[in-house]
């Protein structure tokens, strides 16, 4: 087979040069090496896509292209953002002067959702982030030991209510003013409702308060920087959850433990979100801090001041047989108790999807360990 140009013939014996050159034919390109003396070295054939591109034996020395960094920004830019949506949720009534367990239900649910969007990026760790693999281990044992600790304050007013219930239902349990007996056992029933506490509150407090401690060292530890690789977007998100579970822990432990200072975290300004953190963690924490007593909840002090009323009521009662103003004072009670009933199931409800988010994650991170230990 002939070639289309001649190779010039060397009049000095150099060490063979090779040449490279492209034929087309039918709309392929067929590769030819040649020597200085016209023997072909090697041949191979391609389809042709879409324009020629010459070949070169030197390798092409350039800028690396930042499409791999910016790979890694959009995620991180996406957590963002769900977390402004998520946070639109939380703008406390501009007309309260006290926390409220409604709001602090709000929160739990947030940080559940915000465990969510993270679950893919952290349950995504490869066995080369050993250091991520092990810090959110820790930080998920803590948050889960948080969970616990915040349920058995929850599980309190749980216990209020249903004593609560009690003393109504002794109240309303005949169609006529009830005996002396059981009027006593309501009175009973709703004082303990008013004034309930328990002996390990104090110790399980401490136990909170530490654990929010050792979150807030363990995000300290995480400093941020560019985000150009996955450990860069694994170490931006864990410092991201990190300063929202001490945010909304520190509110919860304050709030329902009581006589506990919020620890406050500065949100840095990497974080689309940190301007909007800062100015509603600024706004919860003049709403509690004043506030260092158990009992200082909205729904909790309407409850507790209508129950009070009643058993006002019913030492009267019994001296007057004033019916009309039990009935109403009882009735006033049942709805401040029902709307009391409401909000402490959305908070127990929302600090048991917080425990299955965070647990459904670790397992996921536990997945892969044990999936590149086979």
């Amino acid at each position: 087979m002939g070639f289309p140009w001649k190779i010039p013939t060397l009049s000095s014996p150099l060490p063979y040069i090779l040449f490279t050159r492209f034929v087309i034919t039918n709309w392929k390109i067929r590769r030819q090496t040649l020597r200085s003396d016209d023997s072909i070295l090697t041949y191979s054939t391609m389809f042709l896509v879409d324009k020629t591109h010459f070949t070169s034996h030197f390798k092409s020395i350039g800028k690396k292209s930042t499409h791999s960094h910016k790979g890694y920004q959009l995620p991180a830019r996406f957590f963002d953002e769900k977390v402004i949506l998520h946070l639109k949720t939380l703008n406390p009534p501009s007309d309260s002067s006290i926390i409220s367990l409604s709001w602090l239900s709000k929160a739990v649910s947030f940080l559940s959702m915000v465990h969510c969007e993270a679950q893919d990026q952290i349950s995504s760790l490869g066995s080369e982030s050993d250091y991520y693999q092990t810090l959110y281990m820790d930080y998920s044992m803590r948050v889960l030991d948080l969970c616990n600790l915040i349920s058995s304050a929850v599980q309190q007013l749980t216990e209020r209510r249903l004593l609560m219930n009690l003393g109504l239902r002794l109240i309303k349990s005949s169609g006529q003013i009830p005996s002396p007996e059981k009027l006593k056992k309501a009175k009973d029933a709703l004082i303990r409702s008013v004034h309930h506490t328990q002996d390990t509150s104090k110790e399980k407090g401490i136990r909170a308060k530490a654990l929010i401690e050792e979150l807030t060292s363990g995000i300290n530890s995480l400093p941020l920087g560019k985000t150009s690789s996955a450990k860069d977007l694994i170490r931006r998100t864990l410092h991201g959850l990190g300063i929202l579970t001490v945010f909304t822990a520190s509110v919860l432990v304050s709030v329902l433990y009581g006589q506990y200072d919020p620890v406050e975290v500065r949100v840095p300004a990497e974080f689309l979100w940190s301007d909007s953190v800062n100015r509603l963690q600024t706004q919860i924490f003049e709403l509690i801090k004043p506030k260092q007593t158990k009992g200082w909840l909205l729904e909790l002090d309407d409850t507790a001041s209508r129950a009070q009323a009643v058993c006002d009521l019913l030492d009267e009662i019994v001296v007057d047989d004033n019916r009309s103003r039990l009935e109403n004072g009882v009735k006033e009670l049942v709805n401040a108790a029902s709307n009391f009933s409401d909000v402490v199931d959305g908070l127990t409800n929302g600090v048991n999807g917080l425990f299955n988010s965070v647990l459904k994650t670790r397992n996921g991170v536990l997945d892969g360990v044990r999936k590149a230990t086979w």
